[in-house]
Formats: structure tokens, C-alpha cells, sequence
């Protein structure tokens, strides 16, 4: 509808657990947090389900900002320049001082949570 590329998660059953519930909610309040846009962490546009009411509500969907492909990917396919990873060395130290001012720690901080676009910036993600 608005022309933006997008990349959508899908939660299969998010709420079917205790432990699921507080993942589910732990992740939303973190993202909800972190949006926004000058920050090099991924951007949470939208959360919907397809369900039309709580008895039938299995599936959870978070749409985010395409943030191009990741880190592991873009290694594989072409060995990085010396400029390429000051870059987006860079990028990264940018996104995780904005997680940190934030007081939260990314405890799983990855090549494929990493994503890169066509002018090497990063996107630091949540996986």
C-alpha cells in the first residue's frame, strides 16, 4: 500500500505458554522502545494478526523496515574491503550505543542479526 519494502516476522502461537507470553511480550515492549528511525536498530512498523477473535488467535505477525540483507549473507557473497568493514563497524557501534542508552543489552548479536543495505549502513536486529 505504500510502496515501502518490508520484512514481516510471524509468531506461530506467541501466547501458548508462560514462557512464550513473557518472550513475546518482553520482545514487543523492547521493539516498541527502540523505534526510531535515525537509530540503526531494526524499525517495528505494525503488529497484526489475522484472527478475528481470542479464541481463535494463533499467529502474530511484526512488520519491520527491510533492512536489506544480512551481515552473514553479505560476507559469504563478497569478501569485505578494509572500508567496507570500518563502515559498518561503525554502524554497528552506533546501533548498540542506542540499544544501550536504552538499558538494554542485545545478548544475541550476530552476523544474521545484522542487516546491510546498498550503501553499507547497518541495521542492527532482534532476531
Amino acid at each position: 500500500l505504500t510502496g515501502k519494502s518490508v520484512a514481516i516476522k510471524k509468531l506461530l502461537q506467541p501466547f501458548q505458554t508462560h514462557i512464550h507470553a513473557k518472550r513475546t511480550y518482553r520482545e514487543l515492549k523492547v521493539l516498541i522502545h527502540l523505534n526510531h528511525p535515525d537509530s540503526q536498530v531494526v524499525q517495528l512498523y505494525n503488529v497484526f494478526t489475522p484472527e478475528k477473535n481470542a479464541n481463535e488467535f494463533k499467529t502474530l505477525y511484526l512488520v519491520f523496515n527491510d533492512a536489506g540483507c544480512d551481515l552473514n549473507r553479505m560476507i559469504k557473497k563478497l569478501p569485505p574491503t578494509e572500508s567496507y568493514v570500518k563502515h559498518m563497524t561503525y554502524s554497528i557501534l552506533r546501533g548498540l550505543k542506542f540499544i544501550h542508552s536504552a538499558d538494554i543489552i542485545h545478548r544475541d548479536l550476530k552476523p544474521s542479526n545484522i542487516g546491510t543495505d546498498r550503501n553499507s549502513n547497518a541495521t542492527v536486529s532482534f532476531s
